[in-house]
């Protein structure tokens, strides 16, 4: 699917329904380099946006066509200033690390070979005072997926989650209750 037809498709609002027929699209076309380089589009965010939505549903449902180019996706992600975007791309990751993932997952985020610039970037997006809270809470849960990897994670992770109960959100109060009490067991 060439990168001129995926513009033209995401130049107005587009469904859910839309989306899924897009994403069916690229995963069988195998026009993931395409959609990943439109996430990026910063001087037309919906376009980037709308190339993020539809990027986290090929990674959903046509792991085998997104996998390959997972790799130029974690190492282009730190660049993503699209709040809009980062939600997808959050979800996108949760993915990889959640215990249910799939083995392919698994293997695919395993072979990450500096997960430190991964881990960087969601602490980055989880403390910018104008990340929307759920593009954080994604960050959160995120974060304590790595706190078994990486040591100093959880002693940040901890001070970060206590820090937003204090005035977050109904969303913030109810995810970083039940990341403090993973982090304590």
């Amino acid at each position: 699917m060439p990168k001129d037809e995926l513009v033209n498709a995401f130049a107005s609002p587009l469904t859910k329904k839309d989306i899924l027929a897009l994403s069916q699209k690229v995963g069988k076309q195998n026009a993931v380099p395409e959609l990943v380089e439109l996430c990026f589009l910063q001087q037309k965010p919906a376009i980037a946006f709308r190339a993020a939505w539809v990027l986290e549903n090929v990674s959903l449902s046509y792991p085998e066509a997104f996998i390959p180019y997972f790799h130029t996706f974690i190492k282009r992600l730190p660049t993503q200033k699209n709040q809009s975007c980062q939600r997808h791309f959050t979800n996108i990751v949760l993915q990889f690390c959640k215990p249910k993932a799939t083995p392919l997952h698994k293997c695919a985020l395993a072979a990450v070979p500096d997960q430190s610039i991964l881990i960087e970037s969601i602490f980055e997006w989880l403390i910018f005072p104008k990340t929307p809270v759920a593009v954080r809470v994604n960050c959160l849960e995120l974060l304590l997926f790595f706190s078994d990897t990486f040591s100093w994670v959880k002693e940040e992770l901890q001070a970060q989650t206590e820090y937003y109960l204090r005035e977050g959100s109904p969303a913030m109060q109810s995810r970083g209750r039940k990341i403090l009490k993973q982090l304590c067991k």
